[in-house]
C-alpha cells in the first residue's frame, strides 16, 4: 500500500491522499507533499533540484522542495515506477495569477536564463543539441523498422508502424536539415542565446493546480531541463494542435505567442527554431517508443489508439506547422518547408 511505502521510505504518516493526473497529493502533520513520477536518473534529479533552487532565489513562486528518502536517495521505486516526493510551498509563498500562460512562461524563462550550468556535463546544449538527439532517435527507430520488417507474426500495430514510418522518417530528415540551415544562415552562436530552464514537455497541464485558489501554480522540478526556450513554446503548440483536433476548437497559439513576445521578445532565429522543432515528429517517436517498451497490455491499447489518432491527423498537423511558419516569419526570413507540406 502507498501509505506503508511513504512511511517506510520517508517516515511520513499520510492523513489524506488525493490523486491529480499522475500526481498524488499527500497531507501529513500540517504539511502537503506531492508524489510524482520522474523521467530522470538520480544525477539528473539533483540537477533539477539545483534548477529549482535557482528559480527560488530569483523569486519564482510555486516551486516545491525535493524530500530525500530516509536513506538519502532522491527517488524511490514504487510498483515499478520511479517516483520523487516534493514538499509543497505554504500558502503564504503561493501567488494567484490571472496573467495569460504566455506571459507567465516568459517570466519563468527570464528567471532561468542566468542559471549557472558550470560544472555540468560538457558538450552541446540547447538547440545545438537537438540535431544530435534527433539523429540518434531516428537511427534507433530505423534499426527497429528493419528488425520489424523481418519479424514474423506481425500485430496490427506492427503493420501500422511499418506503413507509416517512411513518411515520418522523411519529415524527421527535413527537420534536421532545417536545423543545419539555421546554423549556417544565422550562425551557431545565435542558437545558444535563448538557453534557460525549460520543461521536458510543456503544455497546459504541466503547471499543476493542487489548490483551486492557485490555478496552475505548482511547477514540478521533475519536469525541468536546461534547453533553448523555444522548446517550451513548441511543445505547448504541439499540444495545442492536438487539443484543437480532439475538442473541435480553433488553435490558440497566436494568443500564446503574442503574450510571450510582449514580455520577452522572440527573435527571427527563435521563430525558425520553433518551426524546426514542430516539424520534427516527437509525438510519433514518443508513442512508438512507449508502445514497444511497455508490457502493460492496457497501456499498449491506449498507445495504439493514440498512435492511430495522430497518424490520421497528420494532414492537419502539416497545415498547422505551415500556418505557424506564415504567422511567425515574413517572406524575407521565412524558412522553406518541404513542397508537399501544407
Amino acid at each position: 500500500m502507498l501509505e506503508r511505502a511513504l512511511f517506510d521510505h520517508y517516515r511520513i504518516y499520510p492523513e489524506q491522499l488525493m490523486q491529480a493526473y499522475q500526481v498524488t497529493i499527500v497531507e501529513s502533520n500540517g504539511e502537503r507533499y506531492m508524489l510524482t513520477p520522474v523521467h530522470a536518473d538520480q544525477s539528473q534529479v539533483q540537477g533539477q533540484v539545483e534548477m529549482a533552487n535557482w528559480l527560488l532565489s530569483q523569486g519564482e513562486d510555486g516551486i516545491p522542495e525535493l524530500v530525500p528518502t530516509d536513506s538519502g536517495k532522491a527517488t524511490v521505486e514504487l510498483d515499478g515506477t520511479v517516483m520523487a516526493l516534493y514538499r509543497l510551498s505554504s500558502d503564504d509563498k503561493m501567488m494567484r495569477s490571472h496573467d495569460p500562460v504566455g506571459k507567465r512562461l516568459a517570466s519563468f524563462h527570464q528567471k532561468g536564463q542566468f542559471y549557472n550550468k558550470e560544472g555540468k556535463k560538457k558538450g552541446l546544449s540547447g538547440a545545438q543539441s537537438w540535431k544530435h538527439r534527433w539523429e540518434k532517435r531516428l537511427d534507433q527507430m530505423e534499426s527497429w523498422y528493419v528488425h520489424m520488417i523481418n519479424e514474423r507474426g506481425k500485430t496490427p500495430f506492427d503493420q501500422d508502424f511499418l506503413l507509416t514510418y517512411p513518411y515520418y522518417m522523411g519529415v524527421s530528415e527535413n527537420a534536421i536539415q532545417l536545423l543545419n540551415d539555421i546554423s549556417i544562415d544565422d550562425g551557431v552562436a545565435s542558437m545558444e542565446q535563448g538557453n534557460t530552464i525549460c520543461h521536458r514537455r510543456f503544455e497546459d497541464s504541466t503547471w499543476l493546480t493542487v489548490d483551486s485558489r492557485y490555478p496552475s501554480a505548482v511547477k514540478v522540478p521533475g519536469q525541468f531541463i536546461y534547453d533553448h526556450f523555444s522548446r517550451d513554446l513548441s511543445e505547448w503548440m504541439r499540444a495545442d494542435f492536438k487539443g484543437a483536433q480532439l475538442n473541435m476548437r480553433n488553435v490558440q497559439f497566436p494568443d500564446m505567442l503574442t503574450a510571450y513576445d510582449q514580455e520577452r521578445p522572440i527573435t527571427v532565429v527563435d521563430r525558425k527554431l520553433i518551426v524546426a522543432r514542430l516539424l520534427f515528429p516527437l509525438h510519433y517517436f514518443d508513442t512508438v517508443e512507449a508502445y514497444y517498451q511497455t508490457v502493460d497490455e492496457r497501456k499498449k491499447a491506449e498507445l495504439a489508439t493514440e498512435f492511430l489518432s495522430s497518424v490520421r491527423d497528420a494532414g492537419n498537423y502539416e497545415k498547422n506547422v505551415n500556418n505557424v511558419l506564415y504567422y511567425m516569419l515574413d517572406e524575407r526570413s521565412r524558412v522553406r518547408l518541404p513542397a508537399w507540406m501544407g
